[in-house]
């Protein structure tokens, strides 16, 4: 039960949003307001897993999890979009109540006090996860896979938490890590690499690659050690293709213009991401610290335009944890004023050729803003809308990022139409 039993009095509901937005489509807004919300999952729902087939909680995604239930990894809606709902989730104290995903006429369904919203479906496991790696390690530890990409985590520790205060609020990944016992903070990239060989011989299954992980600060000059990580893995990866470049992103800290360089010319990576989380100096430097201390908000940014020389238009990318910028005390106190902004500053991004994907902020235990409240569904909806306007504006199409290999960012989706 939500915490805040009239918090459905105090915001446009689901169906007022979509009726105010006409020009976006109903089950785009209930993607959004899922991820916003959560799910949860009725005895009849979990029955309907077959293991042998679906993708069902392993208990940790790139180090955000630390909880592991029977529950299915995620959900593709109708449209042929899938839903991130395999987050961490405090279902004791949640601040809304989450949609509940049940059985209605043998149909698996999204429902709302009990009403039908959407048919939906559980994501089918590949078929590398049936398959170990030469250690004898099962092959889903060393990557994990959405319906058409492969993700893999080269550091699960972030090193901006080393310093007291500067690990991202928003972010439970290293509070996790130590939660969950971990001690390993990277695989060896010969067991990656021979998971990437085998996912790849299962034919149409995956277009692309994406590779992520924590921030290594450390090197003769600061993220020399997280690039060279980067680009060894991709070079162990690289040698499964033949092609100059192969389909994959790299989501790192932000390299400046020699590692890019190193980085474009010594690997077979298509497109470069670098998320700067917030689209506020002031709001930036009080939530990512530990980014601020070590590279700024304006050299953050420079450093994305940087990439784009270097990657070309089209295939440079920044993310935002869209509504973190409303988070107490420190942020924005009106959600309008948050929101023009926050769209000055993606206006500024996005004229540069870069796409700017954005998560839903949803609280995650274990991080530093676990207990706070999320925004409104019409703030997402408002500005989600308002990143399309300008990404049709100034022609940034997403390689990456769009509803079929990422699934992670709403608003990418209404490039489909």
């Amino acid at each position: 039960m939500a915490r805040d039993l009239e918090w459905r009095k105090k915001e446009l509901s689901l169906d007022e949003v979509i009726a105010k937005y006409p020009d976006v489509p109903p089950i785009w807004v209930l993607k959004v307001d899922v991820q916003r919300r959560g799910v949860v999952y009725t005895k009849a729902a979990k029955d309907k897993i077959d293991p042998e087939i679906h993708q069902v909680n392993q208990g940790t995604i790139a180090g955000f999890r630390t909880t592991q239930d029977y529950a299915p990894e995620s959900l593709i809606l109708r449209d042929g979009s899938y839903l991130i709902t395999n987050f961490d989730f405090d279902n004791t104290n949640p601040q809304r109540d989450p949609y509940v995903v049940d059985v209605v006429d043998d149909k698996i369904v999204i429902t709302d006090q009990g009403k039908v919203l959407e048919e939906v479906s559980y994501w089918e496991k590949p078929d590398f996860y049936n398959k170990k790696a030469s250690n004898g390690e099962p092959m889903s530890k060393y990557a994990t896979a959405r319906p058409q990409r492969i993700d893999i985590s080269m550091c699960h520790w972030c090193h901006f938490w080393d310093t007291p205060g500067e690990g991202c609020k928003y972010c439970p990944m290293a509070p996790n890590f130590k939660k969950r016992g971990g001690t390993e903070e990277r695989y060896d990239v010969k067991y990656i690499a021979e998971t990437v060989k085998e996912a790849f011989k299962q034919k149409g299954r995956f277009s692309s690659i994406m590779l992520t992980g924590g921030s290594i600060l450390s090197g003769k000059e600061i993220l020399d050690d997280e690039l060279d990580g980067y680009i060894e893995l991709l070079q162990a990866i690289g040698e499964n293709f033949k092609a100059d470049r192969i389909p994959s992103q790299l989501i790192s800290s932000a390299f400046n213009e020699r590692q890019l360089e190193k980085l474009y010319n010594e690997t077979k990576l298509l497109t470069y991401t670098t998320d700067i989380e917030v689209l506020n100096k002031e709001r930036f430097e009080w939530i990512c610290a530990g980014k601020a201390n070590h590279i700024g908000y304006e050299e953050w940014k420079r450093r994305l335009y940087a990439a784009v020389d270097v990657f070309g238009r089209g295939n440079v990318s920044s993310g935002v944890v869209l509504g973190v910028e409303l988070a107490k005390p420190g942020g924005f106190t009106d959600e309008e004023d948050a929101y023009n902004h926050v769209i000055e500053q993606a206006e500024e991004i996005i004229s540069h050729g870069i796409t700017l994907a954005a998560n839903v902020w949803r609280t995650s235990p274990g991080a530093i803003f676990q207990n706070q409240d999320t925004p409104s569904l019409e703030y997402f909806i408002k500005t989600y809308r308002q990143f399309d306007i300008l990404s049709h504006k100034y022609d940034c199409n997403p390689y990456t990022d769009d509803y079929r290999r990422c699934g992670a960012h709403p608003g990418m989706d209404l490039l489909r139409v």
